[in-house]
């Protein structure tokens, strides 16, 4: 039988050549393909069990979103009231604008006008200030003035209580200088100066204790015209204080008096003397009681 010689047939032979190389050569990779793969399955199961848990979370966040949507829908709901009020505000806004637009034109044209006047306004003021330095200049050379007038009006508030005293004074026992003048406890008023008796003399000698500094300042006549003070203010029921002054020694105070109150069955007073003298002032405080001759006495 005779054989013929056939391309396809070389061809095919070679193919199968081929294919039986790359099996071989294929097989040959199998053990390090499956030695790769042993590698990598521990992290492929560790990525699985991390995808686990994220889908755990993803579940609860989900259902923390479901619990949380009906207040955050209701916060909405809340919201687009207010949501359309303010766009029907805005609403409102928008047509006020060209009013607005008007309205500060007309301010800007005034401005303008303004910034026109503003040098003569300007010098207007300049005058101003020129006179009130001068102004100022004339109060400061009267200010030295004025303060010594100051003083002399406050001397002269504190000395007038006391002519209302001594004139007050000098009208109460000018109607009773009469009645008074025979028991012998009111003498020589129309001098100006009232004597009193002994009796009365001795209860009132103790109205400045002789270790203050009043009994150092104050003269004779200054405690004759308090004890004067004094008997007058303790036989008045309606006066509450008196002054008193003398032009002589130019001492003066005021005396007075607490309410009437009983102690050992006697009617007495608590009395204040603020007494001052040589730019110094002194407080006193005495007790005075009647006794049973209806004469007044230092306790």
């Amino acid at each position: 039988m005779k054989t013929t010689f056939s391309y396809s047939q070389v061809f095919l032979g070679i193919a199968i050549c081929y294919l039986a190389y790359a099996l071989l050569s294929f097989t040959k990779e199998i053990p390090e393909f499956i030695h790769a793969v042993d590698r990598s399955t521990p992290h492929i199961s560790s990525i699985v069990n991390e995808v686990e848990l994220v889908r755990i979370e993803v579940g609860k966040v989900r259902a923390m979103v479901d619990k949380q949507i009906p207040a955050i829908l209701m916060k909405v709901d809340t919201t687009i009231p207010i949501v359309e009020q303010g766009l029907a505000q805005s609403e409102q806004y928008s047509q006020q604008l060209p009013q607005l637009w008007k309205h500060l034109e007309k301010i800007q044209s005034q401005i303008q006008l303004l910034q026109q006047h503003l040098p003569s306004v300007l010098q207007r003021v300049d005058a101003v200030i020129k006179t009130t330095n001068a102004t100022i200049k004339e109060v400061a050379l009267w200010r030295p003035h004025s303060l010594q007038y100051l003083s002399e009006i406050e001397h002269s508030r504190q000395d007038i209580p006391q002519y209302l005293t001594r004139t007050e004074a000098i009208i109460i026992d000018a109607k009773t200088i009469g009645k008074e003048a025979s028991s012998g406890l009111v003498s020589g008023f129309i001098k100006g100066v009232i004597s009193l008796p002994f009796d009365v003399v001795s209860g009132l000698a103790g109205i400045v204790d002789a270790k203050s500094l009043s009994a150092k300042h104050l003269t004779a006549k200054d405690v004759t015209s308090m004890q004067e003070k004094v008997l007058l203010l303790l036989e008045s029921k309606n006066k509450q204080q008196v002054f008193w002054h003398n032009d002589n020694s130019g001492n003066r105070g005021k005396i007075s008096k607490k309410p009437r109150f009983l102690q050992n069955e006697l009617s007495c007073h608590k009395l204040t003397f603020n007494n001052h003298f040589k730019d110094q002032q002194e407080t006193l405080y005495k007790l005075m009681c009647q006794d049973k001759d209806n004469l007044w006495k230092v306790m």
